[in-house]
């Protein structure tokens, strides 16, 4: 057992950094001490944080230039901004100032010239939200996973909606106005035209992509756009439908994976369902396959007759 002082416990340190505590070039390449990157060593586990993106964006700070940030997915994730499954992937995000990337395994580098702001989270130097956000949009198949039009809108509705919580809602981690400004100094880098098309469709509040989903396809339908969240006033207090066309007193309520596996989400969402009609409001549940390609021609249909007043079916729609 390697005799470590107490700092370096679970604490990523750099070779030269072992060899200055007087670890010799064998001990520091014993088996007990795992090897994250080169050149980087890891013993113990006192001083790791999460298991995961944290620890491995804290293993790699150690030999990376101090100018350095954590950007694209990466800062992404950091903040806890939702992504399509396919976006999670082992690389770690790294921007640079200048003309020369970071180099080196596990490690997509990027660059830029003009200076970038940087924030600190969870003691790592990590972009903001909304220019971790607009760089989202000048990723390649190439180099990482390329996220489409409506997912830059999802990202965005998170940001300025700020999570929901069962204690309320998390303060926003970005305005519209940051959104514009990041926007603004992507200028016409790759994905500009993305990022303009999706700016304009950031709504709040919204608490889940298949909300903005949900309302992208309505609006690609030719559908009016519905209201995120109205406040609907029940017997019970205010409740706040994912969608709503107020004027015709028409509701959507989105139903997740949850809804079918959490009897207790299903119980409050009937509940919340018989309530707006109870208020006289005609409710359309949708679900995945609504959402589809094959689905939304149909949702948009159910809907337009809805607006127009005629049924044709009853008052609830699954």
């Amino acid at each position: 057992m390697l005799d470590l002082p107490r700092w370096m416990d679970g604490v990523a340190f750099t070779n030269a950094e072992g060899r200055r505590v007087g670890l010799t070039d064998a001990e520091l390449r014993r088996a007990e001490l795992a090897r994250p990157f080169h050149g980087v060593r890891v013993g113990g586990t006192a001083g790791r944080r999460d298991g995961g993106l944290i620890d491995r964006c804290s293993d790699l700070r150690v030999v990376l230039p101090a100018d350095a940030a954590f950007s694209h997915l990466t800062a992404a994730r950091l903040w806890g901004m939702p992504l399509p499954a396919g976006a999670v992937e082992e690389n770690l995000h790294v921007l640079t100032p200048g003309s020369i990337p970071v180099r080196r395994a596990g490690v997509v580098g990027w660059v830029r010239r003009d200076q970038f702001d940087v924030r600190l989270l969870h003691g790592l130097p990590v972009l903001p939200p909304a220019d971790a956000w607009a760089m989202l949009a000048g990723m390649s198949d190439s180099r990482a996973t390329r996220l489409t039009r409506e997912w830059l809108v999802a990202i965005g509705d998170f940001l300025i909606s700020g999570r929901r919580t069962k204690w309320g809602r998390e303060p926003a981690l970005a305005s519209i106005d940051d959104l514009s400004d990041a926007v603004g100094r992507h200028g016409s880098r790759r994905g500009a035209a993305s990022l303009a098309w999706a700016l304009g469709r950031v709504r709040r509040p919204v608490d889940s992509p298949p909300e903005t989903f949900l309302r992208l396809g309505l609006v690609a339908a030719r559908v009016p756009e519905p209201i995120p969240q109205p406040t609907i006033a029940t017997s019970e207090g205010d409740r706040h439908p994912d969608l709503g066309y107020l004027a015709e007193r028409v509701l959507l309520e989105y139903l997740g994976d949850v809804h079918r596996t959490d009897a207790a989400t299903w119980r409050k969402d009937l509940t919340r369902v018989q309530l707006f009609q109870d208020a006289g409001y005609r409710v359309i549940l949708v679900g995945a396959d609504d959402v589809s390609r094959d689905g939304l021609p149909r949702l948009a249909a159910r809907v337009r007759r809805a607006l127009r007043g005629t049924s044709g079916s009853p008052r609830s729609h699954v």
